[in-house]
C-alpha cells in the first residue's frame, strides 16, 4: 500500500520500530537506513510515501535530511523521532514541514494514531492533487476555446479595451496585415477521423505554406466551423506576390490529393490589422462567397472579381412569364431553356451578390410552385415548397443550384401530369356516380357542369372524350337500363315506370325504348315473363 522509510543510526530502535509497524500495517513496504546519506541513496531508487527519521545521526543528521527532502517535487510525509525534549529541535522540525514529532521509544498506541493521521493526510493530499490535475486539464482544454472565441470577437469588431490587450498577447508582433480565409469544401472521411482532425491538418499546412515570414496565427470561425481564419503580417511578407500565390495554389492541389478540397479567399490589406481586422475579415468573407459562381479549389480576391453594377437590382425577365406557360404545357425542353436563360442573364454583366441571387431564384421558383397549387395534392405542394427553400437557400454553387431548379421543375411537371390524370378520372367517376343516383330527376348538362365547376361547353367535350358518348345519350341509356330492370323485377304499370325513371311522357318512353331495344316496354315484359316460365 504505502512505502515507509525508517532512518535511525541505532539498529535496536530501527528494527524495533520496523517490527511494530509491520504488526500494525502488514501491507506497508518498510525500508530502513542508518543515516541521512543512506536514506537519500535509497530514496533515489524507491518512491517513498512516509519517512520516520531520528534527529541525532552521524554523517547526515535528521534535520539535514529533512532539508534535502524539502527540495523534492512531491516530498514524503515526515515524522521526527528523538530521545531529546529540547524545544529547538521540535521548532526546527516543524519549520521543515514535519507531520509529527515523537519521543523515543514510541509505543504502539501513539504509533497507531500517528499512522492513521498520516493516512488521512495522504488521502486528502491525493484528492487535492487529483482535483488540481483535473482543474489543470480543464484549463488546458478550455483555454484554446477561449482564445479562439476572443479572436472571433475581434474579427467581428466586438472587442476593445482590456480584451484587446489580451488579444495582443495571443498574436505575434504585428502591424500591417491581412486576413486569409480557407474553407473546407469537402474531405474524404477515410483519410481523416473527423473534421476536427481535418482542420488541424489544414491549419498546419496553411501556416507551413506561408512560412515564418508571414507571422501567421490561425483559428476556426465559431458560426462556420468549416472555415479557418489566418491572420498574416504583411510588413515583410507579400501575400499577393506571384511566388506566394503559386505556393498557395500548390497547397490547394496537394491538399486535394490528400483528400481535402479547400478554397482560399484574401482580405484587404490594412496598415493596422489589430484595429482594422473587421474590414479585412468582411472583405475576405465577401470574396469567399463568390466561390458560388466561380467554383472551389481556387484563390479568390475581390480585386479579381467583376461584380455586378453598384446598386443593381435583380429584375424580372420575360422568361419568367414564359416559364409559367412552359410548365403549364408540360414542356420540359422549353422549361430547361428558359431556366438557363434566366440564370445566365444574371451573370452576363458581372456577378451579383450570391445571397441576393439565391433569393431572386428562390422567389421565382416559389411563385411558380404557388401558381400550380390547385393541380397538386396538398401534402406534395407543402413538401415541394419546403424542399425548394431548403435546397436553394443552401446551394453551394451556381451550377448545382441550376441543376436543382431544373430537376425540381421537371419533377413538378411529372407530378402535375399524374395529378391531372388522376383528378380527371376521379371527376368523371364522381359525375357518373351522380347520374346513377339522380337519373330520375330533371338533369341538364348545364346544371351538372356547374355542379362540378366546369364551363358547359368544356364539360360537354370533356364528358364525351372520357365516356365515348354525349351527356344526353349517357343519361338516356341510364334511364332505359333502369326501366328494363323495373320491367323485369316489378308489376308496375308502364306509365308508372316511365315516371320513376325520369320520363314525363309515356309515349316518348315507349318510342325511345323500342328504338334502343327493338321492342316496346310491354313486349319486353311479355318476353321476359315467357322466358322465366319456360325456365321453371
Amino acid at each position: 500500500m504505502y512505502r515507509l522509510l525508517i532512518v535511525d543510526d541505532e539498529p535496536r530502535h530501527r528494527d524495533g520500530l520496523a517490527n511494530l509497524i509491520g504488526k500494525l500495517r502488514p501491507e506497508y513496504h518498510v525500508f530502513k537506513a542508518k543515516n541521512g546519506n543512506e536514506a537519500l541513496g535509497l530514496m533515489a531508487d524507491n518512491p517513498i510515501d512516509i519517512v520516520f527519521s531520528d534527529i541525532r545521526m552521524p554523517q547526515m543528521d535528521g534535520l539535514q535530511l529533512l532539508e534535502h527532502l524539502d527540495a523534492y517535487e512531491k516530498p514524503p510525509i515526515l515524522v521526527v523521532l528523538s530521545g531529546y525534549r529540547q524545544f529547538e529541535y521540535a521548532q526546527k522540525a516543524i519549520s521543515l514541514g514535519v507531520c509529527e514529532y515523537l519521543l523515543k521509544p514510541v509505543d504502539a498506541a501513539t504509533l497507531k494514531n500517528t499512522l492513521e493521521k498520516i493516512e488521512r493526510e495522504i488521502a486528502v493530499n491525493h484528492t487535492q492533487l487529483q482535483e488540481n490535475e483535473n482543474a489543470l486539464m480543464k484549463l488546458n482544454q478550455t483555454l484554446p476555446i477561449y482564445n479562439d472565441h476572443l479572436m472571433n470577437q475581434w474579427v467581428a469588431g466586438h472587442i476593445e479595451g482590456k480584451s484587446l490587450s489580451e488579444l495582443r498577447k495571443l498574436l505575434p508582433p504585428i502591424e500591417a496585415g491581412t486576413i486569409l480565409l480557407t474553407e473546407i469544401n469537402a474531405f474524404r472521411s477515410a483519410d481523416y477521423i473527423d473534421d476536427f482532425q481535418a482542420k488541424q491538418f489544414l491549419k498546419g499546412q496553411i501556416e507551413q505554406t506561408l512560412g515564418p515570414a508571414a507571422g501567421s496565427v490561425s483559428f476556426s470561425l465559431e458560426d462556420r466551423r468549416s472555415i479557418l481564419v489566418t491572420v498574416i503580417s504583411t510588413r515583410s511578407f507579400e501575400i499577393c506576390s506571384p511566388k506566394t500565390q503559386d505556393k498557395l495554389r500548390a497547397c490547394i492541389r496537394q491538399m486535394k490529393e490528400d483528400g481535402l478540397e479547400i478554397t482560399i479567399a484574401l482580405g484587404s490589406q490594412c496598415e493596422d490589422i489589430i484595429l482594422q481586422a473587421k474590414q479585412a475579415f468582411e472583405d475576405a468573407k465577401r470574396a469567399l462567397s463568390y466561390q458560388f459562381f466561380l467554383g472551389s479549389a481556387i484563390i479568390l480576391s475581390l480585386d479579381e472579381i467583376r461584380p455586378a453594377a453598384s446598386g443593381r437590382v435583380l429584375t424580372k425577365y420575360r422568361e419568367e412569364e414564359e416559364l409559367l406557360d412552359a410548365v403549364r404545357e408540360s414542356d420540359k425542353e422549353k422549361t430547361v431553356r428558359l431556366i438557363t436563360a434566366i440564370f445566365e442573364k444574371q451573370i452576363n454583366e458581372g456577378l451579383p451578390l450570391p445571397e441576393s441571387f439565391k433569393e431572386f431564384i428562390l422567389r421565382i421558383v416559389l411563385h411558380l410552385i404557388h401558381q400550380f397549387k390547385e393541380v397538386m395534392l396538398e401534402d406534395y405542394y407543402k413538401d415541394l415548397l419546403r424542399r425548394a427553400e431548403e435546397t436553394l437557400k443552401h446551394s453551394p454553387f451556381y451550377a448545382m443550384m441550376k441543376t436543382s431548379v431544373i430537376d425540381m421543375l421537371s419533377e413538378m411537371i411529372d407530378t402535375i401530369l399524374k395529378t391531372r390524370n388522376w383528378k380527371k378520372e376521379m371527376i368523371i367517376k364522381t359525375c357518373l356516380q351522380y347520374i346513377e343516383e339522380h337519373y330520375a330527376e330533371d338533369l341538364f348538362l348545364e346544371a351538372v357542369a356547374s355542379k362540378f365547376y366546369f364551363n358547359t361547353s368544356y364539360f360537354s367535350h370533356y364528358f364525351k372524350v372520357n365516356t365515348g358518348i354525349s351527356f344526353s345519350q349517357y343519361l338516356l341509356r341510364t334511364r332505359l337500363r333502369k326501366g328494363k330492370e323495373l320491367l323485369e323485377e316489378t308489376d308496375s304499370k308502364i306509365y308508372e315506370i316511365s315516371k320513376l325513371i325520369g320520363f314525363k311522357d309515356t309515349k316518348y318512353f315507349n318510342r325511345v325504348f323500342k328504338k334502343e331495344f327493338g321492342v316496346t316496354p310491354e313486349e319486353y315484359r311479355r318476353i321476359t315473363v315467357n322466358i322465366f316460365n319456360a325456365n321453371k
